[in-house]
């Protein structure tokens, strides 16, 4: 078993505190970020080197949580159904929320009379997501993800065939002190978002908004749609109280939306799930694969983005061609799991493998991209906890295990 839970979570206890923390981290932010703009531009380098400790902490416990849950579901009689169940979810959802991001870029036309001024938009982005032609450094940093998760699965399914209680054991050790790291590199939290929020403020302001306000509506409308039509209508068949599971995770919410990344709620996750009844080997065997497979907001985002660019360049494009961008985005949204910022390398991949549409002003979507990476971060992680618990409802009996 993981490390055993103590009766008040660490999310109840902890995370009550930090809202509070985290609210005057904005407030601050937000005014030093508009009267200290030399100052505040520096604060950058403060995020980068938590998300890389992040990262580093992180990818570990993804990669035992995998091996750990892929072990359960080897032990059930039923681990064949689950996995089926996973896979048609996880396709269908992903699925519709790309055609859903379509949809909505058709109806909204965010790339349509944008009056933007490229000249002005390009002085803003960093010199280091500029492209320059060569795709080779997106490729490697949204496919080692991709490759960490298949070697993930490889030793889990070994490990599972050879049912070693002391590989067991040793995964219960690696987790509770990764998890105890985590816990404690949270206490910084509100630095952190203090940091991003000034730092966000002093380079874009709410004035660059403006001309790409459109895609960002597009972005935060699907999103909203599928959070609350597409989730909420799941969660009624499934007799799940869409409201209060909501609820239930609103301090997670608030932390994944104020940091833009949906990892930083990751050990949290299964703690708050276990603690609301749901089976405890099916959630760590699905929130893992979750956070790789089943990113809703990333779907939504990068395909609207790919029409906002289709309908600003106005390139003309048929049923093959979308077709086509459909298949391209339904493997790279699987590369956007990474710290803030990977979504929008996952775009630029998007982009290059598909061909059709210019890389030249890609850079102009990245003036805008923190704001629409809190409706991507918050709707993958509400996504992947709605799945998990769906999923979990689906196993008739707890007897199984």
């Amino acid at each position: 078993m993981f490390p055993s839970l103590p009766k008040k979570t660490f999310t109840n206890t902890y995370l009550r505190n930090l809202t509070l923390y985290v609210f005057i981290a904005i407030i601050a932010g937000v005014f030093v970020g508009i009267y200290l703009p030399e100052f505040s531009r520096k604060l950058e380098l403060v995020n980068q080197y938590f998300f890389t400790v992040l990262e580093a902490i992180i990818l570990p416990v993804l990669f035992i949580a995998i091996v750990y849950g892929i072990l359960n579901v080897f032990e059930t009689k039923n681990s064949f159904r689950i996995i089926a169940y996973t896979f048609i979810y996880f396709i269908s959802v992903t699925s519709v929320c790309i055609i859903l991001g379509f949809i909505m870029g058709f109806l909204i036309k965010p790339g349509i009379n944008t009056g933007i001024n490229l000249a002005e938009i390009r002085a803003e982005i960093p010199n280091t997501y500029r492209f320059t032609g060569n795709p080779d450094f997106f490729t490697i940093n949204n496919s080692r993800y991709t490759i960490f998760l298949v070697i993930s699965v490889i030793v889990g399914v070994v490990a599972g065939s050879l049912k070693s209680r002391k590989l067991t054991t040793v995964l219960n050790l690696g987790m509770e002190l990764f998890y105890i790291g985590i816990k404690y590199l949270y206490l910084v939290l509100p630095v952190i978002i203090f940091c991003n929020i000034a730092y966000g403020i002093s380079v874009y302001g709410l004035s660059t908004l403006l001309p790409l306000s459109k895609i960002v509506a597009t972005v935060y409308l699907a999103c909203i749609i599928f959070i609350f039509g597409i989730l909420g209508t799941l969660c009624y068949f499934f007799k799940i109280n869409f409201r209060e599971f909501l609820v239930d995770i609103k301090d997670e919410i608030i932390l994944v939306m104020t940091t833009s990344s949906s990892k930083t709620a990751f050990p949290m996750i299964f703690e708050k799930l276990e603690n609301q009844g749901y089976e405890k080997k099916i959630i760590r065997f699905l929130i893992p694969l979750g956070y790789n497979f089943n990113l809703a907001g990333a779907c939504i985002y990068i395909s609207a983005c790919c029409i906002f660019l289709v309908q600003f360049y106005s390139i003309p494009m048929g049923w093959n061609d979308y077709f086509l961008l459909f298949l391209i985005i339904s493997i790279t949204s699987k590369t956007a799991s990474g710290v803030p910022g990977s979504g929008f390398l996952a775009l630029i991949f998007t982009l290059d493998k598909f061909g059709k549409i210019p890389l030249t002003d890609i850079a102009l979507l990245y003036s805008v991209d923190r704001f629409m990476n809190e409706a991507r971060s918050v709707t993958n992680f509400i996504g992947i906890a709605v799945s998990s618990a769906l999923i979990a409802k689906l196993n008739p009996s707890k007897e199984a295990f």
